[in-house]
């Protein structure tokens, strides 16, 4: 049951199924790559001489990953999380940085995980002018989820549950997340049920 409920915390991460239609993903020619190069990623994590997909508004990034996470494309996922990067687990710890959300996403795709999620608001607040343009701002994205899975005894079992992940604006505009948060606010009667 706990190995269940760790699992739950990427359940916010699979968003794209109802933002699918709010905007398309927008392409850009070795972004990602040159800014996972940056923080520290091995370029074998991106595809080279291939357009990657680079998210330039929060509804974007929440596709983009709900996309990798459909065909359990690890290092793209790690590719849409700032280096430290947090995620939220069941029992309050906290799992952190890339090394540590790459074992976690291995581990949690072992359940054959089925997600429907539904963002019902987004939040765009903070950041700097410069010009005409607003860049390094935040934004909260709230909503509620269902997650269906492989149990431990081979059975699948079925979880609900809110959410409320941070996505942060780089430099060149485009999003990755900072905090993915499926327990908001953490332990409360309606943060996961099943």
């Amino acid at each position: 049951m706990s190995r269940i409920k760790l699992t739950l915390s990427i359940a916010t991460s699979a968003i794209v199924f109802t933002a699918v239609s709010i905007a398309g993903p927008t392409f850009i020619q070795a972004e990602m790559a040159n800014a996972s190069t940056a923080a520290g990623e091995t370029p074998a994590t991106a595809a080279p001489d291939a357009k990657v997909k680079a998210p330039l508004t929060p509804a974007e990034l929440l596709k983009l990953l709900g996309e990798r996470i459909k065909t359990k494309d690890v290092d793209g996922i790690i590719a849409l999380h700032e280096p430290e990067a947090a995620i939220v687990n069941y029992d309050g710890s906290i799992i952190r940085g890339h090394k540590e959300i790459r074992a976690f996403y291995i581990e949690w795709f072992k359940s054959d995980p089925v997600l429907t999620v539904n963002p019902r608001q987004t939040v765009l607040a903070g950041g700097k002018r410069t010009g005409d343009k607003v860049r390094d701002r935040t934004a909260a994205i709230m909503g509620d989820y269902s997650l269906e899975q492989n149990a431990p005894d081979g059975t699948r079992e079925k979880f609900t549950g809110n959410f409320c992940d941070t996505v942060q604006e780089q430099p060149n505009g485009t999003w990755l997340y900072v905090q993915d948060n499926p327990y908001p606010p953490h332990g409360g009667a309606t943060s996961a049920h099943h």
